[in-house]
Parts: structure tokens; C-alpha cells; sequence
């Protein structure tokens, strides 16, 4: 009986995967894996700890590698395992570990597992059915395949950059690394993939995704439009291409503290008859330009003006609820505190509470997906760097105390 074969109460118990990968987009995919029951044991070190663990937000005054929520964010329901893999004996443990693993992720630059001896082609012979995943920026061959690079220069590859912001100023992010929150999801996909051809044939294979091309998926229909007609896709801000009115308004102050805006979306003629009735301009209603889409695209500067005023005068409550009550799309641009008082997200019981003993107690994501007969139990926390090493060195990967202890002094285990 292979481990995929052992039954359990939740749709990956029995699976085991040894993480290599770092920062957002393999850390994420193995932990969506963790939340529905996969073992996932986390190989890091002190020597090059994870980027996610320097960042914040952290405790105030606390500056260790254990401090990062963000790190705590994304590896949920692991176990950490401290293995220093440029030391010699470093890949040694590393073959030990993934010759009890199932899947084996990584996210390095393409040529580091190779050098230290954990190609696909190695692994393969620790492990013949084994998964092997690599998710790097621009996949393991091609001219560019050797090129590094961050979330804002992924954005800035793929096009994405070159498609957001306004037609008359610089092009500008998506303030956050948009473009790995893609990438892991069909990174997820790639080894789901693999998890069922194995089970139905009992064959691992090696998945080589690209995040630059995984990238390409959100760039819509401009990359279509360019490909087969040459035509180059611009920034448009918030407008659109087929529909106006279409933007973003200010709203009139709420007493919260901070500027309201709101997102309106006219995306037929009867929603624009609608909205003109409720901002109270007959001169629209009568105007035969405007009463067509062609019309109202012609007029797009006018006409969000005259949105605009009308909207300053009203709170985003009292926007979103009369013209929602009229079915125009109308939505407040929601900030960071609204996303997670958001009611829906609430019913949902979208946020789990973590309490981690550097952070804290604090609310993370869960799965935006649930399971009607294997609904995902709440994980554990984010693993403290190397917590779980005596585990995974003595337990899975058959080490004796002193050798663990002679491991730790030479600098394996750091």
C-alpha cells in the first residue's frame, strides 16, 4: 500500500510532501495541500532564511527570523525542518527525507538543485514514483531561464505592468505581487495532475512550471488581440473598452477617517436610463448619443465628471445602496479593513485565528474552497524555523540521537 492508498478522513492524509521552495508562490501551493490534511515538511535554514521571514508585519521591537506574519501567512499546517543544504552533508539529509516524500517542491533558480546532486533524474533514483515540482520564474530552459528576478519585475515580464494604470502617466504595478497569487494556483493544478496520473498508473513525473508564462494568463484578451491582430493593449485606468459609464468615484466623507470612493459599472442601456433617473440629469435621458454604448464612450470625460459630482455629494453606503437596489453594479473600492470586516467573508467563516507564540493571535485567510464531505480542519500554526528538525531527522529520515547531535555540530542542522 503506497501512502497515497492510506485512508483518512481528509483528501491528502497520507501524502507527504518535502518543500524546498521559498517565499510566495511554491509555499502557498504545498500549504493548500496542508490545510486538507498532506504532511508538508518545510526545508529552510538560518544560513538563507525564506525572504517572507524578513519582512513584516512583525510584533513591534521583534526582529527575529520567527517574528514575519507574512512567513506565517503562507505555511500554515507544516513542519519546519532546519537543513543547511550548502553544507556537504546537507543533501545527504535531503535524500533521506525525500525518499519517505510523495512530492517534492522547489523554487530555486534553475541549476541549484542539479549542482547539489536533487535534479529530477536524482530524486527519481531515491524515489521512483516520486513528484517532483519546480517553480521557477521563467522555467528550466529557454535563453531566459537563468534570469531572476521579484514579484514586481514578474509583473513588469509577463506585460502585466504595461496594462495597468492611466494612458497619460508611467505604468505602475499591481502594489502587490499579483502575478504570484496566479502562478501557485496552477502550480496546485500541475501537481494534482501528477497525484492521479500516479494513482492511476503508479508513475511520478516532473512538473516545470514557468512563472512568467503561468503570468500571461492575466493579461485577458489583450495578449489574443496582439498576437493575431498586432494591436498593443494600453493602460485604460478604470475605463473600458466596451462599457461606460465605468469607473472608480469619490464618495463625500463617512467620518471613518479616510477618502471613500466607489466602483460604478454601466453595462447596458437600461442600467444607464437607471443611473441617469437617480443622479437626476434629464439632459441625459434625452440625448439620443447617449441612450447607445458608442455614445457614452464618445463622451467618457463629461460623463464621469457628472458622476463624479454626484457621488461627492453622497456616502459610499448611500451610493452602493440605491443604485444597487436598481441592479447597477456598484461596489465601495473596498480598503484593507473593509476586505476583512467584509459580512459575506464573514457568513463564510473566511478568516481563521492562528496564535503563534512569537506573533501572537492573529486572523489568516482559509481555503476559498470547502469540501461537503472533507471540510479542512483548522491547521496548525506557522512552524518557528527548524522546529520540527529533531522530528524529521530522527523519525523520518532514520538518524540516531548522536547522530543528530554530531549533525548539529558540524552545521547540518542550522
Amino acid at each position: 500500500m503506497t501512502s497515497n492508498d492510506v485512508p483518512g478522513a481528509h483528501v491528502f492524509d497520507g501524502v507527504r510532501i518535502a518543500d524546498f521552495a521559498w517565499v510566495g508562490v511554491g509555499p502557498n501551493a504545498t500549504m493548500q495541500m496542508a490545510f486538507h490534511g498532506a504532511e508538508v515538511i518545510r526545508v529552510e535554514s538560518s544560513n538563507r532564511p525564506d525572504t517572507f521571514r524578513n519582512g513584516g508585519p512583525r510584533p513591534p521591537g521583534v526582529n527575529n527570523l520567527d517574528a514575519s506574519a507574512y512567513f506565517a501567512k503562507f505555511n500554515r499546517g507544516k513542519r519546519s525542518a532546519a537543513i543547511n543544504l550548502a553544507h556537504p552533508r546537507g543533501a545527504e539529509v535531503a535524500r533521506r527525507l525525500i525518499a519517505t516524500a510523495d512530492i517534492v517542491t522547489e523554487s530555486f533558480a534553475p541549476g541549484f538543485m542539479q549542482r547539489i546532486g536533487l535534479s529530477y533524474e536524482e530524486v527519481r533514483k531515491i524515489k521512483s514514483d516520486v513528484i517532483m515540482c519546480s517553480m521557477s520564474m521563467e522555467g528550466q530552459t529557454g535563453p531566459h531561464a537563468k534570469f531572476r528576478g521579484f514579484g514586481l519585475t514578474l509583473q513588469a515580464t509577463a506585460g502585466v505592468t504595461g496594462v495597468t494604470g492611466w494612458p497619460d502617466r508611467s505604468p505602475v504595478g499591481t502594489g502587490v505581487a499579483y502575478t504570484d497569487w496566479v502562478a501557485t494556483h496552477l502550480g496546485i493544478i500541475g501537481i494534482l495532475s501528477a497525484l492521479d496520473h500516479r494513482r492511476r498508473t503508479g508513475e511520478g513525473q516532473y512538473i516545470d512550471l514557468s512563472q512568467f508564462e503561468a503570468s500571461t494568463l492575466v493579461l485577458d484578451a489583450g495578449v489574443i488581440d496582439a498576437a493575431n491582430t498586432g494591436r498593443v493593449a494600453r493602460p485604460l485606468g478604470n475605463r473600458d473598452l466596451r462599457h461606460a459609464p465605468h469607473g472608480v468615484y469619490p464618495c463625500a466623507d463617512d467620518h471613518t477617517g479616510s477618502d471613500r470612493w466607489v466602483a460604478i459599472a454601466i453595462t447596458s442601456d437600461d442600467q444607464w436610463r437607471r443611473l441617469a433617473l437617480i443622479v437626476d440629469r434629464q439632459d441625459w435621458l434625452e440625448s439620443d448619443e447617449l441612450c447607445h454604448a458608442a455614445g457614452r464612450l464618445a463622451a467618457q470625460e463629461a460623463l464621469d465628471e457628472g458622476v463624479a459630482r454626484w457621488t461627492s455629494t453622497q456616502t459610499v453606503g448611500e451610493v452602493e445602496q440605491m443604485l444597487q437596489a436598481v441592479g447597477i453594479p456598484t461596489h465601495r473600492a473596498s480598503n484593507v479593513r473593509d476586505a476583512h470586516n467584509d459580512p459575506q467573508l464573514a457568513h463564510r467563516n473566511h478568516w481563521w485565528r492562528s496564535d503563534h507564540p512569537v506573533i501572537g493571535e492573529m486572523s489568516y485567510e482559509s481555503p476559498a474552497w470547502r469540501l461537503s464531505d472533507t471540510p479542512p480542519p483548522m491547521p496548525r500554526r506557522s512552524p518557528l524555523l527548524g522546529e520540527d528538525s529533531e522530528y524529521v531527522y530522527r523519525e523520518l529520515c532514520g538518524y540516531s540521537e548522536q547522530e543528530f547531535q554530531q549533525l548539529i555540530v558540524d552545521g547540518v542542522v542550522e
